[in-house]
């Protein structure tokens, strides 16, 4: 119980501290983007080290354990896809994992990517953003989302 209550507060630090360090440069939209793959990110990683493996959905990463008041991620990521600012925020998590499972009794994943599309390419949010396991993310210029195995292309490469 005390590690989901400390996860859940350092995924706010994290995320509160993400959205200082964004470039001013990027669009609101983007910003809130990156900001909340960032939170994403930083949440899976502390569910695998709480759990052993990552959670298959955002639903599930937003749920608080029982005994506990907060999720890894707010709430405004809590739908399975989150709308947030004209971006469709979507999980897509790999195999489950067959031995593991959340405080919830539900299986885990054995890695994940996240995506952040632009529902519409105007507005300021054009580009797409992914990230997965390894917390870097990167940026399509094109409005589609990378996947992996995350390479740099004409059109893709790791946010800076």
């Amino acid at each position: 119980m005390a590690k989901t209550i400390v996860a859940g507060l350092t995924v706010a630090a994290v995320f509160a501290i993400a959205q200082i360090d964004l470039k001013r440069s990027e669009s609101g939209a983007e910003a809130s983007a990156i900001g909340s793959l960032r939170a994403i990110s930083s949440a899976q990683a502390i569910h695998a080290g709480a759990y052993g493996a990552y959670a298959r959905s955002l639903r599930a990463l937003s749920t608080p354990c029982p005994g506990v008041s907060t999720g890894f991620v707010s709430p405004d990521l809590g739908r399975d896809p989150a709308i947030k600012v004209g971006y469709e925020i979507r999980l897509h998590p790999a195999p489950p994992s067959a031995d593991r499972r959340d405080c919830h009794g539900e299986p885990m994943a054995t890695g994940y990517h996240a995506t952040a599309v632009p529902m519409q390419r105007s507005g300021g949010a054009a580009r797409a953003f992914a990230v997965d396991q390894s917390q870097i993310i990167w940026v399509d210029e094109t409005g589609v989302a990378p996947t992996p195995p995350f390479r740099e292309t004409r059109t893709v490469r790791p946010l800076q």
